[in-house]
C-alpha cells in the first residue's frame, strides 16, 4: 500500500511504482527470506574487496552490525508498504553514509551489484519469476537511490550553508578588525608625528647646547692663557722688585726711596701672583663642571637621537600596519 504526500506519490508514479507493484513483491517474501542472508554475504564478500569501503566499515561500524542492517533492508522490499516512515528511515541512512564519507558512486554502484547478486539467486530459487521481481526490485532499488540523492542533496546544502555563515562571520571579523585597525592607525599617526617632532627638536636643542659649550669651553681656553701671562707678569714683576731692593741696599741712604717703590712693585707683584692662583682654581673648577656638563650633554644628544631614530621606526611600524589594513580590505572587499 501507498500512502505518501501527492509529490511523492508524483514520484512513484514516474518510476512506476504501484499497489501491485507492492503486492506482487510482498507475495515473494518467502523467496526474499529464503535468499536474503545468502544476498548479504555475497555483497559483503565483495565489498570487502574495495580497500576504501573497507577502512570506513572498520573506522564506522561492524561487519555484523551492517549485515543485521542489510537483512532488514533487503526484507523491507516485501513489506508492501511505502509510506512517510518508510521514506524517512531512508533519507536517516542515506544522510548517516553522507557524513560518514561513503561518496554517492560507491553508495549507488552497491544498488547495481546488490541487483546483480539478488538476480543469481532469484534465478535459482524462482526460474520462472525472477525476471519480473527483478523488474519490481530495481524500481524500488531506483526509488531508494533518489531518496539517498536527496539525503545527499541536503547534506551538501547543509555544509555549504554552514561554509556561507562561516564566511559571513569571517566577514564580519574582518571588517571589526579592519575598523579597528583604522582607529589605532589615526591615533597611532598622531603620536608618531607628535613623538617624531619633539625628538627632533630635542636633539636640535641638545645639539646647539653641546655647541654653546664647546664655545665656553673655547673662552675658558683663552682665560686660562691670560691667566697664565698673568702669572709670568707677576713673576717678572716680583723679580724686578727683588733686583730694585738689592739696588736700593747698595745705595744706601740715597736708595731709601727707591727701596719702598721696590717694596710696593713686590707687594703688586705677590698680589698679582695670588690672584693668578685664584684665577687658576676657580679656572679648574669651572672647567671640571663644564666636563660634567659637556658629558651629560652628549649623553642626553645621543638620548635625543635614539628617540629621533625610534620614532622612524614607529613611523615604518605604521607604514606596516598600514599595508595589513589595506591588504584586510581588499580581502574584505573579495570576501563580499
Amino acid at each position: 500500500m501507498i500512502n505518501v504526500t501527492e509529490a511523492r506519490k508524483k514520484q512513484l508514479d514516474y518510476i512506476g511504482i504501484t499497489n501491485d507493484t507492492l503486492a506482487f513483491l510482498k507475495s515473494h517474501e518467502q523467496t526474499f527470506k529464503q535468499i536474503t542472508e545468502l544476498v548479504v554475504d555475497e555483497l559483503y564478500a565483495r565489498v570487502y574487496k574495495q580497500p576504501e569501503l573497507a577502512a570506513i566499515i572498520t573506522a564506522h561500524s561492524t561487519i555484523e552490525r551492517l549485515k543485521s542492517t542489510q537483512i532488514w533492508y533487503f526484507q523491507t522490499m516485501t513489506a508492501g508498504l511505502i509510506d512517510e516512515a518508510f521514506i524517512e528511515k531512508r533519507l536517516y541512512i542515506g544522510s548517516l553514509h553522507s557524513r560518514i564519507g561513503l561518496t554517492t558512486e560507491w553508495y549507488l554502484g552497491t544498488y547495481m551489484l546488490y541487483l546483480d547478486i539478488a538476480t543469481h539467486f532469484l534465478m535459482s530459487v524462482v526460474p520462472d519469476e525472477w525476471l519480473r521481481i527483478i523488474q519490481a526490485l530495481s524500481k524500488m532499488f531506483n526509488f531508494d537511490s533518489q531518496l539517498v540523492l536527496e539525503a545527499y542533496e541536503k547534506d551538501e546544502k547543509a555544509l555549504v550553508q554552514k561554509m556561507a555563515d562561516d564566511r559571513q562571520m569571517m566577514i564580519t571579523t574582518i571588517s571589526a578588525a579592519v575598523q579597528e585597525l583604522a582607529t589605532m592607525m589615526i591615533e597611532l599617526t598622531g603620536s608618531t608625528q607628535s613623538v617624531a617632532h619633539t625628538a627632533t627638536h630635542t636633539a636640535q636643542l641638545q645639539e646647539d647646547s653641546h655647541d654653546k659649550v664647546e664655545q665656553l669651553n673655547t673662552q675658558m681656553k683663552d682665560i686660562q692663557l691670560m691667566g697664565k701671562v698673568i702669572q709670568e707678569v707677576a713673576d717678572q714683576t716680583n723679580l724686578l722688585g727683588l733686583n730694585a731692593a738689592i739696588e736700593a741696599a747698595r745705595a744706601g741712604e740715597a736708595g731709601y726711596g727707591f727701596e719702598i717703590v721696590a717694596r710696593e712693585i713686590r707687594k703688586l707683584a705677590e698680589n698679582s701672583k695670588q690672584s693668578s692662583k685664584t684665577i687658576q682654581e676657580k679656572l679648574r673648577g669651572m672647567n671640571t663642571i663644564i666636563a660634567d656638563v659637556k658629558q651629560r650633554n652628549d649623553e642626553t644628544v645621543k638620548l635625543a637621537r635614539a628617540q629621533a631614530e625610534s620614532s622612524k621606526e614607529l613611523a615604518s611600524f605604521v607604514t606596516m600596519i598600514e599595508s595589513i589594513t589595506d591588504e584586510l580590505s581588499k580581502l574584505q572587499g573579495v570576501a563580499g
